[in-house]
């Protein structure tokens, strides 16, 4: 028992969306009708899906407006994310690591990759960010697009081997089969649980087993049963949370007074409702059970199924995928690295040396020592040197491996991924397997396709900004268009002149434009085709230039005709070698070019955003409103196919 201490009183909202006004309102209503509560959290998406609602969030992270609750949130993406939190980053980078928030202004905190926050004895762990295969095994990208980094969620894994019992964990996408084993009647509508939900968020709830799991993203209010965890004695609650304001009448405000597990009795802690069921991440939970036979069930053949069936996952980095261990084996401790202590102590699984019985000191890049490399370079603001760790005196260049630069031998010899020379490049990193593009994936939607090269393939849009919106693509894992090998761009400029042809003859002319975003070993070359009707072609220049100019940048005009070498040279000086870059080809072959300098920020949806006012429909701007079923897009590749055919290049 906690002896009579008043338990913490939170509020957990949904999806905010930008709607900071809306969001306080009820903060103060709930506040004042039924406070005082000690801390609003924040799950899903905090800023906008529409830059419209940009401006009325400034007011608050300037400090004009007050923020009535210490507000923590974790849903670092959406439009002016990346602008509004550049003060709140630099300080981060100024004040050092901190788990326990980066303040924003008075009572707004950003809850920055992944971490434990101690609130009013509550043990809280989080994970900033949603699941996005192109980054997240890239700190840069991952940050700059709201993403996880691979480090943030190796460190909750780490975490999850204390022997502290997590009160709250925050994420801010569903966990992947959390309704498994669940009562189907209260299932929410309007979603697909069989695939809504993310694998990383299910396999930390199910590590952490924490006492609440809270997550948004979903736009609708579920509370799941309870269940057990294996190997202990709490069980967990989940709840999915509406978003902010939202029109369906979906409850967004959850309120709780938890006490923390510190204070709580053993068997207060043991608690178990009559519809408790078991963990829906073990195996065979995908059998859903019904509340009556939950209720009969014994708990104690629960248990033993729980214990069965558990598995305990550590992250090997240097093998790029998951092993099954029951230690810490090579891994370093995430908390030691940032902290210079670990509250495990002598307990700890990970390591806090690097093999010599040195301590790693604090303040050292975690990247640097777990991977022998950081790709944030001279701007990293961690320790490289090797000075405090051994008579090595200088920083090793990115790509290096540390094993052989620190020990002068590598076990993994010719397999090592990582430089062994200083003269010796790093070699490229293989493509994600979870690419959407890559035509070997096991993820690629092969519904879509409707030409295939020796090089190059076409495919429907997801989410199509209008019929015979297409995408002509590498079949192998290529960055950009700019750096295809030659035979793979000649084949390109087939399709392309194949598609404007096809558009033609229906009385289109077609627009093609890129946006290229270096990612290490994670963007895959996409150059989109639209068609648009001819009698509005005219207006395609005036348009991306005036829209440019509204964003804040100009593009460099280059005139070509087919096949122009010039002109492609001339291109490849501008954005040649890896420089982010947006293109616009118009219909009559004019190229317009912006290089992305290091730091600019480009609308992610800018060209359709342009593309859809040309075409009078401003509202499908974003591909996410577009969404088709499997049966849509099939039609509408085979409506594709079939205009396609007479001039398809690889009949």
């Amino acid at each position: 028992m906690n002896g009579g201490k008043q338990a913490p009183r939170i509020l957990v909202f949904g999806d905010v969306l930008g709607r900071l006004d809306a969001l306080f309102k009820r903060v103060q209503s709930v506040n004042k009708s039924n406070g005082p509560f000690d801390a609003a959290l924040c799950v899903g998406q905090f800023f906008p899906e529409d830059e419209r609602w940009v401006e009325g969030m400034e007011g608050y992270f300037t400090g004009e407006k007050p923020v009535p609750l210490p507000t923590y949130f974790i849903g670092d993406y959406g439009e002016g994310a990346n602008s509004l939190l550049a003060p709140a980053r630099k300080t981060a980078l100024d004040l050092g690591f901190s788990m326990g928030g980066i303040p924003v202004c008075d009572n707004l905190f950003y809850l920055k990759g992944s971490g434990i926050l101690n609130l009013k004895g509550l043990r809280i762990a989080y994970l900033s960010g949603r699941y996005i295969p192109d980054v997240y095994q890239n700190a840069r990208g991952a940050e700059a697009s709201g993403g996880h980094f691979e480090d943030d969620v190796d460190a909750l894994r780490a975490i999850a081997d204390d022997k502290e019992i997590t009160d709250i964990f925050l994420s801010n996408e569903w966990p992947l089969g959390v309704h498994n084993a669940a009562d189907s009647s209260s299932d929410p509508n309007g979603i697909d649980l069989a695939s809504t939900g993310s694998d990383i968020a299910a396999e930390l709830a199910s590590l952490l087993k924490p006492r609440y799991h809270f997550a948004g993203s979903e736009g609708v209010f579920y509370a799941r049963e309870p269940y057990i965890n294996p190997d202990s004695t709490h069980v967990t609650r989940f709840i999915g949370v509406g978003a902010v304001g939202n029109d369906k009448k979906q409850k967004f405000a959850h309120a709780l007074a938890p006490t923390p597990a510190s204070e709580m009795s053993p068997l207060d802690l043991a608690a178990r409702p009559t519809n408790t069921t078991p963990s829906p991440y073990i195996k065979g939970a995908h059998n859903k059970s019904t509340t009556g036979t939950t209720q009969k069930r014994d708990v104690s053949q629960m248990d033993k199924a729980n214990e069965e069936n558990v598995q305990h996952w550590r992250y090997d980095t240097s093998q790029g995928k998951r092993q099954k261990r029951n230690d810490g084996g090579d891994r370093v401790c995430f908390e030691f690295v940032k902290q210079g202590s670990c509250s495990r102590g002598e307990t700890c699984k990970f390591k806090h040396d690097l093999g010599n019985g040195v301590p790693i000191p604090k303040g050292a890049c975690f990247d640097f020592v777990t991977k022998g490399r950081c790709e944030k370079g001279a701007d990293c603001r961690f320790k490289h040197s090797l000075e405090d760790w051994g008579p090595a005196e200088k920083a090793l260049p990115p790509g290096s491996c540390f094993d052989f630069f620190r020990k002068g031998q590598c076990e993994r010899g010719s397999e090592c991924r990582f430089s062994h020379s200083l003269d010796d490049p790093r070699p490229p990193r293989a493509p994600p397997s979870a690419c959407w593009f890559c035509l070997s994936s096991p993820n690629i939607e092969t519904h879509l396709v409707v030409s295939v090269g020796d090089h190059c393939y076409c495919a429907i849009a997801k989410g199509p900004l209008c019929p015979g919106h297409v995408l002509i693509l590498p079949i192998e894992h290529q960055p950009s268009i700019v750096s295809l090998p030659s035979d793979a761009e000649l084949e390109l400029d087939k399709y392309k002149h194949s598609i404007r042809e096809c558009f033609k003859k229906q009385g289109k002319a077609t627009i093609f434009f890129e946006r290229y975003l270096q990612l290490r070993a994670g963007t895959h070359a996409h150059l989109q085709a639209v068609p648009i009707p001819l009698s509005m072609a005219s207006l395609a220049l005036s348009s991306f230039v005036s829209s440019a100019k509204e964003v804040g940048f100009s593009f460099e005009v280059i005139h070509q005709e087919d096949n122009d070498n010039e002109a492609k040279q001339r291109l490849k000086e501008l954005v040649g070698g890896g420089v982010n870059y947006f293109i616009v080809e118009l219909h009559e072959g004019t190229l317009l070019v912006h290089p992305l300098p290091q730091g600019e920020k480009l609308p992610m949806q800018f060209g359709r955003e342009v593309l859809a006012k040309i075409l009078g429909t401003p509202e499908r701007g974003d591909w996410k409103q577009c969404k088709l079923d499997v049966s849509e897009e099939t039609a509408l590749a085979d409506q594709f196919k079939e205009q396609f055919q007479e001039f398809d290049p690889m009949p």
